[in-house]
């Protein structure tokens, strides 16, 4: 195990020998204790048991030293479930006085394993999974007691805060190469053609919700950093960076004064002193995230030069059409009067349909029936309003254009709709197989009805809601079972697996719809 190429830039310290040994030494006690495993489930190919022991060795680098990752996300699990270690520990269980214990690594490899391999099932209280976390514990335990104490890792996190550009290169060295993280991010790049190109890597150490309870990396840098708790806000914050087109007004020393085409309002920006000042003048878009009383640009910047004003109105309509979600972030006016009109559209729903649920036999039928919805509504306007609307969007037809995906058209398996009242319609294909997993109650689920239910927990466009309102119905009994969660019902366990697969809907939300008009 070479762990050079993880550890942060210039920070290179003289434990690194020490860890590559253990590590290595690591890697023959797990692979001797796979062998004695009752099942195969949790066997590796040889590059993946050196990550994990990587990863393993890191983990208690990090306890070790105090460093603070792990004790960070232990603090958010007792925050949200009452326990640092779901599944593992009950809220009014302790871990011992041992910092590396067999608690701390079970679940360790239980979310570990999860990145490894994907495609993987595994219960977090499966009986190797628990043989390996007592080998693997009481093994480091031993290791590190011998292991003089200091960590390049902890000298670098506990460098100056004061700019921005000094918070976002332990942000981008945490989401990329630490322990908790990595597998995370190489999993995000390959999803997304396999190249970390810098507004890739920026998306991902900024917004991205992660395995891990449903934190991002701000999230977890923000508890470990010795910073305020007003710093600690704006560094989480950092998931809503201001994107936008941005004129250049002004440069000045380390500073530029730039203008928000969008929101119609001005920023004072901090620039590194080897870092060229964007033209004055110049359209830019680019992202924006605040630290102290200015705000630093994040990812990459993109030049515009001698736009006319009338391009640059069509401009902004377009970033509002396509991205008004991004615009809602500092739009309030416009993030409000969208919400106003999403909950208009649920009153339609629900009068519509009777309820804030319509299940369809297949995708054609849904599409037929939304046609029909939409028409309805449409014609319940006055001629003159319809009249107005088709001159100030130059429409051709009265009747809105709409477009269905291919998957939505050809779906012959059931089709479910729910309007989020805070966001918009919702829609979930294979819907029959959910519902009837769910009326099972964990009895006899088909293969089907498992793979169908995971995709509806683990969607990224299903929200918290749409999942509780089956719950209310059905029970959870069938969710539990899909994700091997053993022994008796806790609502704690429906809490931990909405929050780990649908992280994002516990942050500040926004509808789904686009709204003509100007902040």
């Amino acid at each position: 195990m070479h762990f050079q190429p993880h550890r942060p830039p210039g920070h290179a310290g003289n434990r690194e020998h020490y860890l590559a040994r253990v590590a290595k030494d690591l890697e023959r006690i797990i692979l001797k204790a796979l062998g004695s495993l009752t099942y195969d489930t949790l066997c590796l190919s040889n590059s993946k048991l050196e990550e994990l022991a990587g990863v393993l060795v890191e983990f208690a680098e990090d306890i070790h030293n105090d460093i603070g990752i792990w004790k960070s996300l232990e603090r958010y699990n007792i925050t949200f479930f009452s326990t640092p270690l779901p599944f593992v520990l009950q809220p009014d269980e302790h871990q011992g006085s041992k910092a590396i214990n067999k608690y701390r690594i079970q679940h360790l490899l239980w979310i570990i394993y999860s990145e490894l391999i994907p495609e993987r099932l595994i219960s977090p209280t499966h009986r190797d999974l628990i043989k390996l976390a007592t080998i693997t514990a009481a093994f480091l335990e031993k290791r590190f007691t011998d292991i003089p104490r200091g960590s390049s890792v902890k000298t670098f996190l506990s460098g100056p805060n004061r700019f921005g550009w000094e918070v976002k290169r332990k942000l981008i060295w945490l989401g990329t190469h630490s322990y908790l993280f990595r597998n995370s991010f190489r999993n995000y790049i390959e999803d997304r053609g396999g190249k970390p190109e810098v507004d890739i890597i920026d998306d991902f150490v900024c917004q991205q919700t992660t395995v891990w309870s449903g934190l991002g990396i701000t999230d977890i840098l923000a508890a470990v950093l010795d910073i305020s708790p007003v710093q600690c806000s704006a560094l989480q914050s950092w998931c809503e960076r201001h994107s936008a087109y941005y004129r250049i007004l002004a440069n000045q020393g380390q500073k530029s004064e730039v203008f928000n085409i969008i929101n119609d309002k001005p920023y004072t920006v901090r620039i590194a002193a080897d870092t060229n000042h964007l033209e004055v003048g110049a359209i830019v878009l680019g992202s924006l995230v605040p630290w102290g009383e200015e705000w630093y640009w994040s990812g990459s910047q993109h030049l515009f030069r001698n736009v006319s004003e009338q391009a640059l109105q069509e401009m902004k309509e377009t970033f509002l059409k396509k991205v008004p979600r991004i615009a809602y972030r500092y739009c309030h006016q416009l993030a409000e009067k969208a919400r106003k009109t999403v909950y208009l559209y649920y009153n339609d729903f629900v009068e519509y349909h009777g309820g804030d649920l319509a299940i369809y036999p297949d995708g054609l039928s849904m599409i037929a029936d939304y046609q029909k919805e939409i028409r309805l509504q449409w014609e319940s306007n006055s001629k003159e309003e319809i009249a107005e609307v088709m001159e100030r969007f130059k429409l051709k037809d009265p009747s809105p254009s709409l477009s269905f995906p291919p998957d939505l058209i050809e779906d012959k398996r059931g089709v479910g709709v729910y309007y989020n009242p805070d966001e918009g319609q919702e829609i979930m294909t294979d819907f029959n197989a959910i519902i009837s997993g769910f009326k099972k109650k964990r009895l006899d689920l088909t293969q089907d009805e498992r793979e169908a239910i995971r995709s509806f927990i683990c969607s990224d466009m299903i929200s918290p809601k749409f999942v509780r309102r089956l719950i209310q119905e059905y029970g959870s009994a069938s969710i539990e079972a899909t994700f091997l969660i053993l022994g008796r019902h806790d609502e704690a366990h429906i809490d931990y697996l909405l929050r780990r697969f649908k992280g994002a809907y516990y942050r500040n939300r926004y509808p789904r719809i686009a709204l003509v008009g100007y902040c």
